[in-house]
């Protein structure tokens, strides 16, 4: 696991499941991501990034957006080509955007 902001930023991606809409700052973004995620970002990964988040997008984005990856995670397991969506705060779409994530990395 990386330190500093590019591990928050990988594990922020985790609020990371994106579709092709367009970002919008002062709206909630549906996006869709594929299994590349989890190939990349293990359990220890997201659980620490989530804690070092959730001050900023609050205990049910972050509880939703962890439920999605273990979702994923499981069905990823005997179906390559499973994805999860998953609705972006405005806060989450901001630390996305601080730490330099390239949101469609991860598209499906």
């Amino acid at each position: 696991m990386r330190h500093g902001k590019p591990a928050i930023a990988a594990g922020v991606l985790l609020g990371v499941f994106f579709s092709n809409a367009v970002m919008t700052p002062a709206f909630a973004q549906d996006v869709r991501i594929g299994c590349s995620l989890v190939q990349q970002y293990g359990g220890a990964e997201v659980n620490a990034v989530l804690s070092q988040v959730r001050s900023n997008v609050g205990e049910t984005e972050a509880n939703a957006l962890h439920a999605k990856y273990v979702g994923l995670k499981n069905d990823c397991s005997s179906n390559h080509n499973a994805f999860r969506v998953v609705r972006l705060s405005p806060a989450m779409n901001r630390l996305l955007n601080e730490y330099g994530v390239n949101v469609h990395r991860f598209t499906y």
